[in-house]
């Protein structure tokens, strides 16, 4: 995929084009909302948009997959705006969870021990044969037996 700086344009061109790529974006996200309800099976059309999205930059090569591709990256140079409101719903709160804290705790110990399992029970079934295969012994610390 072409880069952005092979385009050698006008600030105002650069908008047009952000503009353009901000469009592709929130059309695959509208579009994903839309078919999201038709399928089978129950997904939320967020996911659908950005499955849509993934493939038509993966099969578009051309303007708007740069144009995408540039909005793609302004978003994540800003990214650490996306957790203010995050932030500021945890300072109003912050009565609650004053209130709620050892469960709050509780959840946050209970649910990371059990991400670590699943992700290593994954690793395990998908290395399979690899992780149960035997290893060559390793030399002696100093390099001599």
């Amino acid at each position: 995929m072409r880069r952005i700086s092979e385009f050698r344009t006008t600030g105002v061109a650069t908008a047009v084009r952000l503009a353009a790529g901000f469009a592709v974006v929130l059309g695959c996200l509208a579009a994903g909302g839309a078919v999201a309800p038709l399928l089978p099976v129950k997904l939320p059309g967020a996911l659908v948009g950005m499955v849509m999205l993934a493939a038509l930059l993966a099969a578009h090569r051309g303007r708007a997959a740069v144009a995408a591709g540039e909005a793609g990256a302004l978003l994540l140079r800003r990214y650490a705006l996306f957790f203010v409101p995050a932030g500021v719903g945890v300072m109003t709160g912050a009565g609650a969870l004053r209130a709620a804290w050892p469960a709050v705790a509780a959840a946050l110990v209970v649910s990371s021990l059990l991400a670590l399992a699943v992700t290593g029970l994954t690793m395990r079934l998908l290395l399979g044969s690899r992780a149960s295969a035997p290893r060559a012994a390793l030399p002696a610390a100093g390099g001599h037996e």
